[in-house]
Parts: structure tokens; C-alpha cells; sequence
């Protein structure tokens, strides 16, 4: 099976190609990920890309096709491959497509993963990843068990340091502006899926199961080259092949024999019984899309409750802040008043002292 994921990030495309490389086993494909292996194997591609990188400037078309195509001829991707991250625009789906016509191996699905932008920017935001194997979690949608703590193996999760409000606008405009485009291309082709990517993970991969159910693998011949023909000698006869024809003999079809029936003979009426489908009357149509409508409305008021109850709770969050800050106020007054009054205290002990100094000392000096 050879697949193409496309969606905006953290649209969830790689949690679904984890399930669908175990399910086909087929490689996932990553642009990021071949870079950095031909990079750190100093490929001839990789050391034109890492000298290009160092540069600062974007590594070329050609450099990630040809990276692409090296990889998708190894024998682990021989019964297929998931793309992810490529193609991110036209011209590597044409040249991707021409590459593929030639090995006679052509797509067979592009699963478009479609989720609103809120919902996008809340997976980013709460995303959280493990450090030791990999594993993703996330604080809204999928919290870890322990804080911090990866369920599988025990790793410390973290969060990308782009995972942010300002980088995830900007990641989102130049996927809808660049990326975009390749819906129309493969839906022309008739080979895009749109999987709706709300909702929790086991809901999307049935979705995905869905949409390649009774998909199968396709392979075109690759046109073998034609060999050369030789050019006949100067004044050879051309050489005569005789070839007999034989007229096919004609089929000939058996008679039926016809069975008379005698008069007294009956002839039982077979009953043929038509089972119909049961037809779904439009009161069944109406008392499901009133409940339908209803299931949505107590969806709204849910969500509203709980905007409410969000909103009185940041409330309640910023009196709690007021309140402390005005704890925090009398405390510090009192301190005052009591350093003050301590002041004052030990001003006069020392001026009662020095007041009791000097009455003795006036009692013990001679009358005059």
C-alpha cells in the first residue's frame, strides 16, 4: 500500500502512520527524518543538504526528491510506503508522480487529515512528548497517567519549544497557503480521501479504516527498453513464413428433449417469496434527525455550561489573587506598626534611663 498523508500540523497524521505502518507493514517516509540521516551518514545528498542548511537558506526541491527516491527503492518499502510531510507542494507531487510512473508503482490513496484551527491549536499547544521513546500524550486530550512521566516507558515528556500561540498562526497560514493546493491536484486524480480528524484517536483511525477499506494495492508494468533491430543485407530475400489456417469446427448445441406430460399429471406452482428490504418510513427519518438535533443541543449547552463555569472560575481565580494581595497588604502594614511600635518602646526605655540617670545623679550632688 502506498500512502500519502496530508493535514495541518498536529492534524494527527503521525499517530495515525504509527497504526498504519503496523498494520501494512510499511516504512514511514519523513523528509525531517531522511535529512537528518543523510546528514549524520554524509550521503553525497546529505552533504550538499547540510552544506545548503549551513547556509541558512531552504534545501532544494531536487536534493528532497532525490532523497525520496533513494529511500522508497529499498526492500523494506518493496510492498509499499507512507509519506508524511511529502509532497508539500505541485511540483514535488508531479516530480514524486513521475517517479512513480517509472518504477510502475503509483499511488494508491491521499488521506487528507481536516480539523479546525481551535482544535489544532489546543493539540499543539497541550502536545507533550517523550523524551526516551517517542510516545505522544497530550494535557487536554490525552494527559499522561504522572505528570511529566511517560506511561509506556517511565521518560520524562516535554513540550517543543514551537509548540506556541505566535509559531503554530504561522505554521498554519503557510500549510493553508502552500499545502492546500495538493487537495485539488490528487482530488482530480480521484485518489484523496478527507478524513475528518476530530474527536479522540480510536475515532479517527476507524475513520481512516473507513476510507481504505476494499483499497487495493496498485502496480502498473514498467515499460521494458526495445531492443535494437538489426538492419537487414544489402540484396537478402526477405524470409517467407507459411503459416497454415484450420477453420474452427462449428459448435453444435444438443437438443433438449421435451417431456410431454399425460393428463393426468399435475404441475405444482413453485411460490416464489420477494424479500424486501424494510423501507425506513419518514416518521423514522424525523424522530432520528429530532434526535440528532436534540443530542446536539444538549452538546451546545454542555459547552456553554462549561465556558460558564470556566469563566466564573477564572473569576473567582482573580478575587482569590485580589484577596490575597490585600492579605498580603494588611500583613505588611501590621509588621510596620508593630516595628513602629517597637521603635517607639525602645525610645522610651531609653529615654525613661536616661531621665532615671539623671534624677540620681542630681539627688547625689551637694546643696549649694
Amino acid at each position: 500500500m502506498k500512502l500519502i498523508l496530508i493535514g495541518a500540523p498536529g492534524s494527527g497524521k503521525g499517530t495515525q502512520a504509527k497504526y498504519l505502518t503496523e498494520k501494512y507493514h510499511i516504512p514511514q517516509i519523513s523528509t525531517g527524518d531522511l535529512l537528518r540521516a543523510a546528514v549524520a551518514a554524509q550521503t553525497p545528498l546529505g552533504r550538499q543538504a547540510k552544506a545548503i542548511m549551513d547556509a541558512g537558506q531552504l534545501v532544494p526541491n531536487d536534493i528532497v526528491i532525490g532523497m525520496i527516491r533513494e529511500r522508497i527503492i529499498r526492500p523494506d518499502a518493496d510492498q509499499g510506503f507512507i509519506l508524511d510531510g511529502f509532497p508539500r507542494n505541485i511540483a514535488q507531487a508531479e516530480a514524486l508522480d513521475q517517479i512513480l510512473d517509472k518504477l510502475g508503482r503509483p499511488i494508491d490513496a491521499v488521506l487528507q487529515f481536516d480539523v479546525d484551527a481551535e482544535m489544532l491549536m489546543q493539540r499543539m499547544i497541550g502536545r507533550l512528548t517523550c523524551i526516551s521513546c517517542g510516545a505522544l500524550f497530550n494535557l487536554f486530550t490525552q494527559p499522561p497517567a504522572i505528570d511529566d512521566k511517560c506511561d509506556e516507558c517511565g521518560g520524562t515528556l516535554h513540550s517543543r519549544s514551537d509548540d506556541n500561540e505566535e509559531t503554530i498562526e504561522r505554521r498554519l497560514h503557510i500549510f493553508e497557503s502552500l499545502t492546500q493546493p495538493l487537495s485539488d491536484y490528487y482530488k482530480q486524480k480521484g485518489i484523496l480521501h478527507i478524513v475528518e480528524a476530530h474527536g479522540d484517536v480510536t475515532e479517527v483511525t476507524k475513520r481512516v479504516k473507513s476510507a481504505l477499506r476494499g483499497l487495493r494495492p496498485k502496480r502498473t508494468p514498467v515499460k521494458p527498453m526495445l531492443a535494437a533491430v538489426a538492419s537487414p543485407k544489402k540484396n537478402a530475400k526477405p524470409a517467407v513464413t507459411h503459416t497454415r489456417v484450420t477453420a474452427p469446427e462449428p459448435k453444435i448445441r444438443p437438443r433438449k428433449k421435451i417431456k410431454t406430460l399425460s393428463g393426468n399429471t399435475t404441475v405444482k406452482k413453485l411460490e416464489i417469496k420477494k424479500e424486501l428490504p424494510e423501507v425506513i418510513s419518514k416518521k423514522t427519518i424525523k424522530a432520528a434527525a429530532r434526535k440528532k438535533a436534540e443530542a446536539l443541543k444538549a452538546a451546545a449547552e454542555a459547552e456553554l455550561s462549561d465556558v460558564a463555569l470556566d469563566e466564573q472560575l477564572k473569576a473567582l481565580e482573580a478575587e482569590l489573587k485580589q484577596t490575597k494581595a490585600q492579605l498580603k497588604a494588611v500583613s505588611d502594614a501590621e509588621k510596620a506598626l508593630i516595628k513602629a511600635d517597637k521603635e517607639k518602646d525602645a525610645a522610651l526605655k531609653k529615654a525613661l534611663k536616661a531621665e532615671t540617670a539623671r534624677l540620681k545623679k542630681g539627688k547625689k550632688a551637694p546643696a549649694s
